[in-house]
């Protein structure tokens, strides 16, 4: 990214980075002029500003508003993450009202647990937040806990192995592994074996696209082997290869159960059982009642998808 130098940090101020925030959220100036109380000519001649002192024409006029260059879309974190360190400064946000809100979170989450936590968690915003939204971006556990370092994500949710100091922790849920299987395999009637486990090819889920993941030393801890005979970057993908093939694939229970119908699918105890999956909401420490509020929406959406209630929270 472009160095920025202090005479063009000089020429921003408050307004122009409301007005680049706004133009981001709703790309276009008629709104963001509603919203922030200005003519359209001074939204305009704030993103001339903008943009000059930038280097970059940040929007791009589409038929369907403004389309963000990649420059914009960088700046676009950075540029709210200052908003909320302003707010905070002054005591503006120390009283959160989810039905007034028109913030938009930022949720880090394992690629399951946001397939799993996703749509009962946009009913909640619909029901209690109906202005505010919610972006999730697929981070594992140290990738999640430097997005919430660096005030790029809100909430991180997943399995986090190391030390939370510094971060307050919730538990929401914990799985199980299983395999799955399409529904019409004849092989899985009577359930998996030992033998019929190592003689499956399976579908292995890997991020790099390498054959490699975390769970695949635990299952050589238990003394099995697996062929694999393809690898997917999500739990879904590898759902949809398996349903259409003789493979099989090593996936969390709550997963397998909530996709096993629509998909053809079915889940069956593993062989030899694999240590839990234990899911925790974690933030950032300090007083935030937006993120209190963010954290116990996704309590409230794990405990629909759970059998019974998150345990209380933990101070890490």
């Amino acid at each position: 990214m472009r160095h920025i130098s202090q005479a063009e940090i000089r020429r921003l101020d408050f307004t122009l980075l409301l007005v680049m925030n706004g133009l981001l959220r709703h790309r276009r100036t008629t709104i963001v002029a509603g919203e922030l109380g200005l003519s359209q000519s001074a939204i305009s001649y704030a993103l001339a500003r903008l943009r000059s002192i930038f280097a970059d024409d940040l929007f791009v006029r589409r038929p369907h508003g403004l389309a963000p260059t990649r420059r914009a879309m960088e700046l676009g974190p950075r540029i709210e993450a200052l908003l909320l360190q302003a707010q905070e400064a002054l005591g503006l946000n120390d009283s959160f009202e989810a039905a007034t809100t028109t913030r938009a979170f930022r949720i880090a989450a394992l690629d399951y647990v946001a397939a799993l936590l996703g749509p009962p968690l946009l009913r909640l915003f619909e029901r209690d937040a109906p202005n505010g939204r919610f972006a999730l971006r697929v981070l594992r556990g140290p990738e999640a806990l430097e997005g919430l370092r660096r005030e790029e994500v809100d909430l991180a949710i997943g399995q986090f192995l190391r030390p939370l100091d510094g971060y307050q922790a919730t538990p929401l849920f914990v799985d199980r592994y299983c395999v799955v299987a399409s529904a019409g395999n004849a092989r899985f009637r009577d359930g998996v074996t030992e033998a019929l486990f190592e003689a499956s090819g399976h579908v292995l889920i890997s991020v790099e696209g390498d054959f490699r993941s975390p769970t695949d030393q635990a299952v050589q801890d238990l003394g099995l082997t697996r062929h694999f005979t393809a690898t997917a970057p999500t739990f879904l993908i590898a759902f949809a290869i398996v349903a259409g093939s003789d493979a099989v694939c090593v996936a969390p229970r709550r997963l397998a159960d909530a996709y096993a119908a629509p998909l053809g699918l079915a889940a069956f105890d593993l062989p030899r059982e694999l240590p839990p999956i234990r899911v925790l909401a974690v933030r950032r420490d300090g007083r935030d009642e937006a993120a209190d509020w963010l954290t116990r929406a996704a309590a409230e959406c794990a405990h629909d998808e759970a059998s019974g209630p998150p345990e209380g929270q933990l101070q890490a």
